[in-house]
């Protein structure tokens, strides 16, 4: 995640995506759909808002199609010869069939409708998830070597028996959840009454359906206030949710609620229905019975209590029940055992049910839930079906539990900056119609959406330069150190601490920013990597070629997330790449104008751009001291400069030197 947002900020949106893909075959998807539990997570939000990181990754994905850039992927050749099916083609299917061609399996999805899709296709409205979004996801993944079936119901068309003695060697069920709940009170058969996702499937499907006047949906969740938002856009004169406890009880998104608000959807709360009223056949309203709250249930919120005598009739033409969904399991083999909610009972390190060959996830296993939670299971049950397949243990090393990691990091860098807004159509623009209503980021507000990301975690997993995100740790001699907790008070990720007389470096804190080896005073802390041997030898290098050059002779210590090592390497041979410009020893500067430097100059990253936040000011900070260093020894100050640019500007390397060896030969110390 880290890492598609740092590329985004430095607006390189295809790389972004490439990154983004590596974990989920969804992207276009889950930036519209997914309900952001990483922004819960974010640590931004303890200073402002979380970054919007839902918004960035469509922006990622939309630059993309919205560029005509799209280009279809290489099917990627079959290394296995055991055949894997895939029993749904809904956000778990999809996945695991995704990640199942990826380690080289032939894989089949079986879909029982014309398209596949599953819930994504059916149940999501086009205001949110537009389908033509939808079939460049699936198109995608099926030009990867995925087959899919559709038009077969496993249960009626074909069975799993049937499915292994086809050669099948393994089977995921990813079917979710699609049977409805009733209420089971009286009038459910008249006409008038539908469910929410047989209402939501006809939509999707183009069918015709007529709502009345006066509608009422039923229920408390997303899928109550999709089947609220849809019935609106057909035309009824008021729809109105019902539901049974109070507004902040309500297991639907809140943006989702204040969305529907927004479109003129009306709330009645701590409201439930006793039986729907029927006149000729048809619904002319609903008997209810207003509602308080008493103690809590199972779920954590309070239990909705009777208010006795409090009954009263609420006209409506139709009633549309969304309380709930169920999984069909009427398919499954006698031995894979279900649930007492009738879910598909699972190993759940594993996802394999209590027949081996079968594995199981997303909401068939879990009940409703969220698309991200399926693309999660669908990648946990593939990690099975590969170990299953060659005999390897299902469980060695996915048992231990992961502990989060908190970033400790500064406050004084960093300005309140509110997250942008995603642009929405206004709600007057909604009416009648099922445009999209999230409208995405432009690129350049996306751009500056990534950089308020605090890039706290220990390497932004960019994949984009391997070489300088190899992980850094900081390294003591304890014989060296004196204790002075000189490193202690200024690591700004509170990662090492004087303990025993002896500075102790926490790995897990550590994000290897080399601060603490700049400021010891004894050089009793090293990089493990990026160590100071490994400059000076580079320095030395430099020096080397200063021999066979013309004056002036220029030492460059450039930022790699400026400029890639790989584009200016052969270019500019007396370039030094390192990680941060913030890295930079001032015994480093020294060093060079000892074996002959005429001239310094460090380029690196804005403070707003820099990976650890506080890496510009500090290299910044660190020259102001080092230019007085130089007039001690006799050097003209201004033969050392620090250049800070943007990583999204297209700067030119070649530019920068040249106009810093223009301003060498101005220097009458060189020109002697």
């Amino acid at each position: 995640m880290q890492g598609y947002i740092a590329l985004i900020a430095q607006g390189k949106f295809k790389e972004a995506l490439k990154v983004i893909r590596k974990d989920i075959p969804l992207p276009l998807v889950c930036g519209r759909v997914c309900f952001s539990p990483c922004e819960d997570a974010c640590t931004r939000k303890d200073f402002d808002e979380a970054v919007s990181i839902r918004a960035l990754k469509r922006l990622a994905a939309d630059y993309e199609l919205k560029m005509g850039k799209t280009e279809k992927p290489k099917p990627i050749p079959k290394t296995h010869n055991e055949k894997v099916a895939v029993i749904g083609s809904g956000p778990a299917g999809l996945t695991a069939a995704y990640e199942l061609v990826k380690r080289g399996y032939p894989v089949t999805v079986f879909e029982s409708t014309q398209k596949p899709g599953g819930a994504l296709r059916y149940c999501i409205p086009a205001y949110r998830l537009p389908k033509d979004v939808l079939e460049d996801e699936i198109g995608y993944i099926e030009a990867l070597g995925v087959e899919f079936k559709t038009g077969t119901t496993v249960g009626k068309d074909i069975t799993i028996e049937d499915l292994f003695q086809q050669g099948y060697k393994a089977v995921f069920i990813g079917t979710g959840a699609h049977r409805c709940l009733s209420l089971n009170i009286e009038g459910e058969e008249l006409q008038g009454v539908m469910h929410s996702l047989a209402f939501l499937n006809n939509i999707n499907y183009g069918k015709p359906v007529t709502l009345g006047k006066k509608v009422i949906v039923v229920g408390g969740g997303n899928v109550a206030i999709d089947v609220a938002r849809t019935a609106k856009r057909l035309g009824p004169e008021e729809v109105t949710v019902m539901y049974r406890r109070t507004e902040q009880e309500m297991p639907a998104q809140k943006q989702e609620v204040e969305e529907a608000k927004l479109e003129g959807i009306k709330f009645q709360f701590l409201t439930a229905p006793k039986k729907i009223v029927g006149k000729a056949g048809k619904v002319v309203g609903i008997e209810c019975i207003k509602m308080r709250l008493g103690e809590s249930d199972e779920s954590g919120r309070r239990r909705p209590v009777p208010v006795e005598g409090s009954e009263f009739v609420v006209p409506a033409d139709t009633v549309i029940l969304a309380i709930g969904e169920t999984p069909d399991t009427s398919f499954l083999p006698k031995q894979v055992q279900v649930t007492k909610g009738n879910t598909i009972l699972v190993d759940q390190v594993t996802l394999q049910t209590t027949m081996p060959n079968i594995f199981a996830g997303g909401d068939t296993v879990t009940g409703p839930a969220s698309v991200i939670e399926a693309i999660a299971a669908g990648k946990k049950a593939v990690e099975s079906i590969d170990r299953y397949l060659r005999g390897l243990n299902l469980k060695a090393g996915r048992e231990i539990e992961k502990h989060e990691i908190k970033w400790a990091t500064t406050e004084k860098p960093l300005e309140k900056k509110p997250r942008y807004p995603m642009p929405r159509l206004e709600p007057s623009q909604r009416t009648r119609n099922f445009d999209e209503v999230e409208l995405g980021f432009a690129p350049s507000v996306g751009v500056q959406e990534a950089r308020r990301c605090l890039s706290c975690g220990p390497c932004a997993q960019c994949l984009e330069m391997e070489e300088l995100c190899e992980p850094d740790d900081a390294i003591v001699d304890e014989d060296r150190c004196i204790a002075c907790a000189n490193c202690e008070k200024i690591c700004e990720y509170s990662a090492i601490k004087v303990e025993k007389s002896v500075a102790k470096v926490n790995l897990d804190l550590c994000k290897g920013c080399g601060t603490c080896v700049i400021e010891c005073p004894t050089i009793a802390i090293d990089m493990k990597n990026y160590s100071s041997k490994k400059v000076l030898s580079a320095i030395k290098k430099m020096a080397a070629k200063w021999k066979i050059g013309s004056k002036p002779k220029i030492l460059a210590f450039v930022c790699k997330r400026v400029f890639q090592e790989s584009e200016d390497k052969s270019k500019q041979p007396y370039v030094v790449s390192v990680p941060c410009s913030g890295r930079v020893d001032p015994l480093h500067v020294l060093q060079a104008f000892m074996m002959g430097a005429d001239g310094v100059i460090i380029i690196g990253c804005q403070t707003s751009d820099c990976h650890y936040v506080f890496g510009a000011s500090n290299a910044e900070k660190r020259v102001r001291q080092m230019k007085d260093w130089l007039r001690i020894v006799g050097i003209a100050p201004e033969r050392l400069e620090i250049k800070h640019v943007m990583v999204t500007d297209d700067n030119n390397l070649d530019e920068i030197l040249r106009h810093f060896k223009a301003s060498l030969k101005k220097e009458p110390q060189l020109n002697a």
